[in-house]
């Protein structure tokens, strides 16, 4: 069990690391995103330091895939436990957030996460997003603030949410809503220290 869960752990971080942010913009514009604008590795400052829209999809799609591919992996290949899913889940975004190549600097985790999640149980996406729109459109457009806000929100609101909610997304993973309550609100609170961080 601790073997697995080592090899989760580390297995995860790594694929975190893995920066699209800095492999497409460097390919595709010969720009370092560590080292203009906000000096973040994420699809946002992506787009902002190239000006092209094609870039930022491309990293927003592919950390979404980076999060999916490292739960994937710890579920489906090294032991179908739903413990090493979550695990996976976090470690990637640290992984992200937090790369050892890049002195612990990276990104805010969101499109990483939202790919960790979408494998084994969307309904936590589906509420974060929800507010995001809701604080960009009504309350501010600013992408940061909606971030931030939203990730504070997010777990209040994912707490609140009646247990059939989650049972509905439960697909074959078959675990107790706690768990996913408590996921949720450490997954949450993990972005939003990201963007304290880069703010």
């Amino acid at each position: 069990m601790f073997v697995h869960l080592l090899l989760v752990i580390i297995t995860s971080y790594f694929v975190g690391t893995i920066s699209f942010s800095y492999i497409f913009t460097k390919l595709l514009a010969g720009k370092d995103p560590g080292a203009e604008g906000s000096g973040n590795y994420g699809a946002l400052n992506s787009y902002e330091i190239t000006g092209k829209k094609s870039i930022g999809l491309l990293v927003l799609l592919f950390d979404i895939l980076k999060g999916a591919f490292a739960v994937f992996i710890a579920y489906f290949i090294i032991f179908p436990k739903f413990f090493y899913a979550i695990i996976a889940s976090l470690f990637v975004v640290i992984g992200h957030n937090f790369n050892l190549f890049f002195r612990f600097r990276g990104g805010r985790g969101l499109a990483t996460a939202l790919g960790g999640v979408l494998v084994f149980n969307p309904i936590v996406a589906i509420i974060w997003v929800g507010l995001w729109v809701l604080f960009y459109r009504i309350i501010k457009q600013d992408v940061l603030f909606a971030n931030r806000l939203s990730s504070i929100v997010a777990p209040v609101a994912i707490i609140s949410a009646p247990d059939y909610i989650f049972y509905f997304f439960n697909y074959n993973f078959f675990v107790g809503v706690l768990e996913y309550k408590i996921f949720s609100i450490v997954l949450c609170m993990l972005i939003f220290a990201a963007h304290l961080r880069n703010s």
